[in-house]
């Protein structure tokens, strides 16, 4: 079957590339069409609308006219074997651009928890993403409450210093519950409801109103095992119910039944 003959105009009509470019792409040397007309004009076959494509897909990927023509040029290389190269070229791009994205997602869902650090501040402070992780869960459990809000809205203004204070408070709270768990002393004890207490305090100063209702709403989160809890348990097995236990036990000292 004879090579189908197609014009400048029709080339351009089907890939959506310029006529103009079309004639650099010729003037350089990159697609000089395969034949031309009585009087002169252009006439791309079948091969050439291949070589188009193959030009392109690497404009696709940035490359520069001459290392297009370089590439295409490279002996010994097949069109499939220019379809695999371009296939794993189009996967790293796909790659890089989740990536890209996967970061944007993660600077919105910071954002929207009210946490104005940059990623490099964020890194210092807590040694990763865990943070807006957790702040992105608190959203889907708590976005709708005037708790959250008011935890977004305080935090939007704290600094990397503030941070790193709330921080060394919070940890040391959690080590020193830790450290009754492991030495027996029950959650129920006048000690360990003392440090539900501080964490309670903590909570209000730093993040949200947090009365003896709501202290016991997320100790309920802590022996769920959701992202909270499991932040607890990662310090050691078991905490995130000793926490619960001890918020549980500090609320019915205060005159917060069971019931409420």
């Amino acid at each position: 079957m004879a090579d189908i003959e197609h014009t400048v105009g029709a080339v351009a009509q089907m890939t959506g590339v310029s006529v103009r470019t079309l004639h650099h792409y010729d003037e350089i040397g990159l697609l000089r069409p395969s034949g031309r007309s009585a009087n002169g004009y252009r006439r791309y076959g079948d091969l050439d609308l291949d070589r188009l494509q193959r030009i392109l897909f690497y404009r696709e990927l940035d490359f520069s006219l001459d290392h297009i023509a370089s590439v295409l040029n490279e002996a010994g290389l097949s069109d499939e074997g220019h379809l695999r190269r371009q296939h794993e070229l189009l996967n790293h791009k796909i790659a890089r651009y989740r990536a890209m994205v996967d970061l944007i997602d993660k600077e919105l869902r910071a954002r929207r928890s009210g946490i104005t650090l940059t990623p490099t501040e964020r890194l210092e402070v807590f040694g990763g993403d865990r943070l807006v992780d957790t702040a992105d869960e608190a959203e889907q459990r708590w976005g709708a409450t005037p708790e959250f809000a008011q935890r977004r809205t305080r935090t939007a203004d704290y600094t990397k210093q503030d941070w790193l204070r709330l921080r060394a408070e919070q940890r040391d709270i959690h080590q020193r519950l830790a450290d009754a768990m492991q030495s027996g002393t029950p959650a129920d004890d006048p000690v360990v409801m003392d440090l539900a207490e501080e964490h309670r305090v903590h909570l209000e100063r730093w993040f949200h109103d947090c009365d003896y209702g709501v202290h016991r709403r997320l100790a309920e989160d802590y022996r769920a095992n959701r992202r909270l809890g499991r932040n607890y348990d990662d310090m050691v097995p078991g905490l995130s119910r000793y926490v619960h236990d001890a918020i549980q036990a500090n609320c019915r000292r205060h005159g917060l039944g069971d019931d409420y």
